[in-house]
């Protein structure tokens, strides 16, 4: 989904700061690279949560709440701002979950990349011997590889934006709280048009892709993605406070989801259902949750080869039309951001109600976690007002 409507909050809420130190024995704890690492001064964070949630001077984000994580060499920066509802006025707390829409596209392909070293599928398959009746119905779909669909090669067009946008901006509760399979989302991608271009040709974003692998996984291994996500990733890395598509939540265990539509009115969209983001968005997270999910798959702890890790992180370069401009390269379900004198490898994800991103900054093996309940909030943009000195990097030489 797009946003560029943002209004002003004055939202002034309690927070909650917490500071863990960092095991110098841990095998994720940072390390120096080529650069230089220095202290970071608690402060920057401090500043940035308060320009992003509680600065009524400063436009950038219309969220009621927020979390901001930042694990560096100085230890763990864990600070919450604002509120979890403005009905309740009740304060974010560091431990509350959001949905994290599109980050769960890293997550899909994880699956995949595993399911690859077992050797139960290629990356290179086509779709058509997974989904041979789907895969029929797409121009050109037989050509198309799982490889593709994980780096938005395949030419597909987005279901999400054109579904969801209308909802959102006209308030259609009822739109909103819809249920869909995964191939009614497929099929109303299809009913966009044509592909965009042949298969591996270009590269245009599409959540299509992931809700397409995500059915693939599921076939390979005859499971659902609620059992995979669990079994694969939130047990083997202790992701207590993580879940796909929860049906029982308590609607209290997550905070509410809020959007500013056209007419300037800041609505209530908490009623999203989940099914509308599937593989492409649906998982429901804690900010130490992802920061954990964060470190383990940059770190390579989530596959059994180095060769996997380098397979996710092969970017493909964008153009400034394609998005080169914001996303200086896409992976497989993972993004490097095009920022100045600093790598930042991760995701963003989008909901109706919800913005967050995470990303990795390898020079400093500093991990980040934003998380936001607005879905016009364009938390993405979090790393470019990062400066290399944020995270103590000083030029070398």
């Amino acid at each position: 989904m797009q946003q560029d409507r943002l209004r002003i909050l004055t939202l002034m809420a309690a927070c909650l700061v917490v500071f863990v130190p960092l095991s110098a024995t841990s095998d994720d704890s940072p390390q120096a690279t080529a650069a230089t690492v220095t202290g970071v001064e608690f402060p920057v964070w401090d500043s940035q949560l308060t320009a992003w949630i509680n600065d009524p001077a400063d436009t950038r984000c219309d969220a009621p709440g927020g979390v901001l994580l930042v694990d560096s060499a100085s230890g763990r920066y864990l600070r919450g701002a604002g509120v979890a509802s403005l009905e309740s006025q009740r304060a974010i707390d560091v431990n509350d979950r959001f949905e994290i829409g599109s980050n769960t596209k890293s997550f899909t392909v994880v699956l995949a990349l595993q399911l690859q070293e077992a050797g139960l599928l290629s990356m290179d398959d086509p779709l058509g011997k997974w989904l041979p009746e789907l895969a029929a119905k797409i121009p050109g779909g037989e050509q198309v590889t799982l490889r593709q669909l994980a780096g938005n090669r395949s030419g597909i067009r987005d279901y999400a934006d054109p579904l969801m946008q209308p909802l959102v901006d006209n308030n259609d509760q009822d739109g909103l709280a819809k249920e869909y399979a995964p191939s009614d989302l497929v099929e109303y991608a299809l009913g966009q048009g044509a592909p965009s271009f042949e298969p591996g040709n270009s590269w245009q974003y599409s959540s299509t892709n992931f809700i397409l692998l995500g059915m693939v996984v599921e076939t390979v291994t005859g499971k659902q993605l609620t059992e995979l996500y669990q079994e694969r990733i939130f047990d083997v890395l202790g992701m207590a406070d993580s879940f796909y598509r929860p049906a029982s939540l308590p609607k209290d265990e997550v905070v509410n989801g809020y959007y500013t539509i056209p007419d300037g009115r800041i609505v209530d969209v908490t009623a999203w259902n989940l099914t509308q983001g599937g593989a492409a968005g649906g998982i429901i997270s804690t900010a130490a949750d992802m920061a954990r999910y964060a470190g383990a798959l940059m770190h390579g702890k989530l596959f059994q080869k180095n060769a996997t890790l380098e397979e996710m992180t092969g970017f493909t370069t964008l153009t400034i039309e394609q998005g080169g401009g914001f996303f200086a390269g896409y992976g497989l379900g993972l993004i490097s951001y095009a920022t100045n004198g600093f790598h930042a490898i991760g995701h963003s994800g989008q909901t109706p109600g919800f913005q967050t991103i995470w990303f990795y900054v390898p020079e400093a093996d500093s991990i980040v976690v934003f998380m936001t309940n607005s879905g016009s909030c364009p938390a993405g943009f979090l790393p470019f007002s990062l400066s290399p000195a944020d995270f103590g990097i000083m030029a070398s030489g």
